[in-house]
């Protein structure tokens, strides 16, 4: 990419909100400012589910499910995964630890 004259000793410029920022990258490129950014390497760790589980729930149940899963954007299966999860670690805040023969 072509450097622009007026970016090139400029630090990037500081943005009052998202919609600013966007604005300034819609015009800009990162590569107008080589010094300002750097590569960094990232890894993203996600737990391998290793086996599924079949819930029977009610049509009426079910349509919520979707319904609130759409709303924030993600699956129902990824949202009933979710409360689980969350539902199980406030369980086992609450409960004295067991040994693993007990569980």
């Amino acid at each position: 990419m072509v450097k622009r004259p007026e970016a090139e000793a400029a630090n990037l410029p500081r943005f009052q909100d998202e919609t600013e920022a966007g604005d300034f990258w819609d015009t800009h490129s990162p590569l107008d400012y080589p010094d300002e950014f750097r590569e960094v390497d990232v890894a993203f760790s996600r737990p391998l589910i290793k086996r599924g589980l079949t819930v029977k729930l009610s049509e009426d149940t079910l349509q919520d499910l979707r319904r609130l899963a759409a709303e924030r954007g993600i699956g129902p299966s990824t949202l009933a995964r979710m409360w689980i999860l969350e539902h199980l670690k406030v369980e086992s805040e609450h409960r004295p630890a067991m040994s693993p023969r007990g569980r």
